[in-house]
């Protein structure tokens, strides 16, 4: 007869005698093991055999080893590839499409596997297409199983019932099932096998503490009650109490909220150390190995290819685990820089190298040459296109990621070598294991393979051996605690709603019994996990949050009738919160004055530092003193800066081979569209070098001759006579106590000797922020400033928009350029206050002085001269908090 109701003393006494203890997962195995050792220390013993404590699942395996017939198991991401094939090949062709064959083929294994456990058959029962589906892709599986001489995990109690009855496998005369809350029907016929062969089988079940107590608390929302939870705990911890549980019933779709605030709250150091620190609470719920920053590098590396985004460049830059990464840290940090200054989202590995091959030091040695050495390494690698068994690409993974220089040069940490391990032994084995299932593959399948299996295995650092466990529902299985918290008891998490399996008929799973049939199902074995919980501790508090954002939640039916508590929210230990609950008083400082310049200094930035200064000293002194900048972000296609400087260099290459207003009149229709043709394709191979011929680049290549031919046609062709003295001109202008470099797009000589200045603009302009009080548009007047007064005949803008071609700006007479009226007596210079053309050159001199003079005596007060062209599109908001200030509106003004 079956002892089924004993519980845990006398335990540890049978186990010293060699009794058989099988546990419903590895948690309680390590648990009891402690136990154990713990009790065989008390006994004063020195030393001890080995008990026979495993899961149920690592006996089985275990017990298939000695068997010898491990080598046929067909495990579960082998078994995942083989369902996917099957069904892959059954829709080939056919009107089925799956979205997700990958989820397809989950769900199919699983009804296979309650089939078989449960019994059951599908024959003479009402069938929908995804049932003859499954019975399809389930022959398909099977004689493939046949084939390959596999077996499914699912008959592996079967073989050893079969081996117990044969004498083959044998069993203790004393075996204990522990933590299972029920048994499903393979357990239930390993312990009658057990039993025919002679053993006793008990059924450990842990009985409820007399005078225990059960509370129920309510909590704002799910943070709140984590918190709470996490500061109950702490002040368990501080004042030495053990074994301490916190069960969370929706531990994986909480984990990283768990993680963050047991962390603030029970270690807040660790929330603001800079080194790796080991958790002081265990975490049931590891994460996607996947996630780990190690094995995230050698995924990318492995995964890179002929052409790599901007991401994953950036990436493999800032990467702390290739080689040279705190040697090159510097030049890396700069030519990711320079990389989004491109403004591209990707590069071939070519471009990249000729990139790096531009980075020189002053001696002509690059800066960067590990960096190089490990891109050249990636392309090589991944021109490899023959199909190869899984262990040998593996193998050329492992030589790929041994050429960068992987795992880095720096020390690892302790969390870094359990990754590193984990690596190894779980993810690249596994991986190698399926080579029996998949055959030959090429670099693409084997790299979408690994990356799957990492995403799929689950790392779980190795846990402190602290009192404080956090746990889900069905780890906290068989755990006996001191002290226990089990939080997420809402009435749509528990009981869980009914999953029923989509391919098995509902009527034979609520028949069977199978697990998550019905609602009634669930409600049974929520009261199960329920009571087991209840029995765990002396006192037991369940919490549940009242809402999730605006949804009002309910407790549980289950622990609705429990006395409500007040556990008290203790004095939180994170950070932030800390500061909340105690803030100090702070001191307040107007710090707008930076240090001065030296006299006649040389500032960088060119007139960019004179507009940002006039628009908001603030933002000149960050970008041109602290050199503190946003990075350029990429854009689809060609952004709006990328396009302009293609415009500015197919004008200038343009230029250079015409010389004037007459060589371009010269030009008959085809000759000119040549000529642009030739300007844009070596505006284009010097921007793109051999991405040139891109698809994208012929686009916008098309675009560019367009638009400078309705330029030329529109407004150069229509202008007074002129030839083009100086393209790119750069010069240093004095302004104030600075001088600055600039450079002049173009300066026309007209036939009497006078100069116009241009500038060229693919963005709209206003051409009253040339004649305001403060100057926000300093860049023409800088480039006139150097010019006599009698010599310059006008600053114009040359807008080149498609539909749009025109020139604006100020001149000292009317039509220098089409529809450019004269200053003097215009609508501008009377708003103004302006009499004529000196005037104004007078009054710019005057203004670009005072902004030199200001950013070098250090003024820097956040003070935008107008919120949206100041401030909509700057990047500094963080830096200087102006959205901390009350902006006015325009409705206030």
């Amino acid at each position: 007869m079956i002892d089924t109701r004993e519980s845990y003393p006398g335990l540890f006494a049978a186990m010293s005698q060699g009794a058989l203890v099988l546990t419903v997962n590895k948690r309680l195995s390590r648990s009891l093991r402690g136990g154990y050792d713990a009790w065989m220390v008390a006994a004063g013993r020195a030393a001890w055999s080995t008990p026979e404590l495993f899961s149920l699942d690592a006996w089985m395996h275990r017990s298939l080893g000695r068997l010898d017939e491990d080598a046929g198991l067909l495990q579960g991401q082998g078994a995942l590839w083989l369902w996917e094939k099957v069904i892959e090949q059954d829709i080939a062709g056919s009107e089925i499409a799956l979205l997700q064959v990958s989820a397809t083929a989950r769900r199919a294994h699983e009804a296979h596997q309650l089939l078989v456990e449960y019994g059951g058959s599908l024959a003479g029962l009402p069938l929908s297409d995804d049932h003859q589906a499954f019975l399809r892709w389930r022959k398909g599986y099977l004689e493939a199983c046949r084939k390959g001489g596999w077996f499914d995990l699912a008959e592996l109690p079967a073989r050893l019932c079969a081996a117990i009855a044969q004498g083959r496998l044998v069993i203790p005369e004393m075996v204990f099932l522990a933590g299972f809350d029920e048994l499903s029907p393979g357990i239930l016929q390993l312990r009658a096998a057990m039993e025919a062969a002679g053993a006793r089988v008990v059924e450990l079940v842990a009985e409820a503490a007399e005078g225990g107590t059960l509370l129920r608390v309510a909590c704002l929302d799910s943070e709140d009650e984590v918190r709470r939870a996490a500061c109950w705990a702490r002040q368990l911890m501080e004042s030495g109490a053990g074994r301490i549980g916190v069960v969370v019933a929706d531990l994986q779709q909480r984990r990283l909220l768990v993680e963050r605030v047991f962390r603030e709250e029970i270690d807040p150091e660790a929330v603001l150390a800079l080194e790796e620190q080991e958790d002081r609470f265990s975490l049931s719920l590891g994460a996607s190995l996947e996630e780990q920053g190690l094995v995230a590098a050698a995924l990318e590396i492995i995964g890179s290819g002929h052409r790599l985004s901007l991401d994953a460049v950036s990436f493999l830059l800032r990467s702390p685990y290739l080689a040279a990464s705190q040697r090159e840290s510097g030049g890396r940090a700069r030519f990711d820089q320079r990389l989004r200054s491109k403004r591209q989202l990707a590069f071939s590995s070519s471009r990249l190298q000729a990139l790096l091959d531009e980075d020189r030091d002053s001696d002509k040695r690059p800066l960067l040459p590990e960096f190089t050495r490990i891109i050249k390494a990636l392309s090589a690698s991944s021109k490899d296109g023959r199909k190869r068994l899984l262990g040998e690409w593996v193998s050329s993974f492992n030589e790929l990621l041994v050429a960068v220089g992987w795992p880095g040069e720096r020390a690892l940490g302790s969390l870094e070598f359990q990754v590193l391990k984990a690596w190894k032994e779980n993810l690249l084995t596994a991986v190698v294991a399926l080579e029996a299932v998949s055959g030959p593959v090429d670099r693409g399948e084997a790299v979408a393979l690994l990356r799957r299996l990492a995403r799929e295995t689950t790392f779980q650092p190795e846990s402190p051996a602290g009192p404080l466990q956090v746990v889900g529902l069905l780890e906290a299985a068989g755990l006996q605690f001191e002290h226990l918290w089990v939080l997420g008891m809402t009435d749509d998490l528990v009981p869980a709603p009914a999953r029923p399996n989509p391919f098995i008929p509902l009527a034979l799973q609520v028949a069977r019994n199978m697990p998550h049939a019905s609602a009634e199902r669930e409600l049974e074995f929520a009261r199960m996990v329920v009571a087991r919980l209840s029995a765990a501790a002396p006192t037991v508090i369940f919490s549940h949050p009242r809402k999730d954002g605006d949804v009002e939640l309910r407790p549980s039916s289950l622990i609705a009738r429990l006395d409500e508590g007040e556990q008290a929210a203790a004095a939180s230990h994170a950070p932030l919160a800390a500061m909340r609950q105690s803030p100090a008083g702070l001191e307040s400082l107007a710090d707008e004055l930076g240090p001065p310049l030296a006299e006649a200094a040389r500032a960088s930035g060119g007139t960019g530092l004179l507009k940002d200064q006039a628009l908001c000293p603030f933002r000149a002194f960050a970008h041109h003193r602290l050199r503190a900048r946003a990075l350029d972000r990429p854009e689809p296609g060609l952004d709006a800066g990328t396009r302009g400087s293609l415009l500015h260099a197919v004008l200038e290459n343009f230029w250079k081979l015409t010389g004037d207003q007459a060589g371009l009149l010269a030009l008959s229709d085809a000759q000119l569209s040549a000529r642009i043709e030739q300007a844009a394709g070596e505006a284009l191979r010097q921007h793109f070098g051999d991405e040139a011929d891109q698809p994208l680049c012929r686009i916008e290549g098309a675009r560019l001759c367009a638009l400078v031919r309705e330029w030329l046609e529109e407004v150069e062709k229509e202008r007074a006579p002129f030839s083009v003295a100086q393209i790119e001109a750069e010069r240093t202008v004095v302004c104030g106590g600075i001088s600055i470099d600039t450079k002049v797009d173009r300066i026309d000589q007209l036939n009497d000797g006078r100069r116009v200045i241009i500038d060229y603009k693919t963005g709209r302009v206003d051409v009253g922020d040339l004649l305001g009080e403060r100057l926000l548009e300093p860049q023409l007047p800088v480039y006139g400033s150097e010019e006599a007064d009698a010599e310059l005949a006008g600053v114009v803008f040359a807008g080149v928009r498609r539909g749009e071609c025109g020139a604006k700006g100020v001149a000292a007479e009317a039509e220098l350029l089409p529809k450019l009226a004269a200053f003097a007596g215009s609508k501008g210079a009377e708003k103004a206050g302006i009499a004529d053309w000196p005037a104004l050159l007078s009054r710019w001199r005057r203004q670009l002085a005072e902004l030199g003079d200001e950013f070098a005596r250090g003024h820097a007060a956040v003070d935008p001269v107008d919120f949206t062209k100041a401030c909509q599109y700057c990047d500094l908001a963080g830096l200087c908090r102006i959205d901390e200030n009350a902006m006015p509106t325009e409705e206030a003004e």
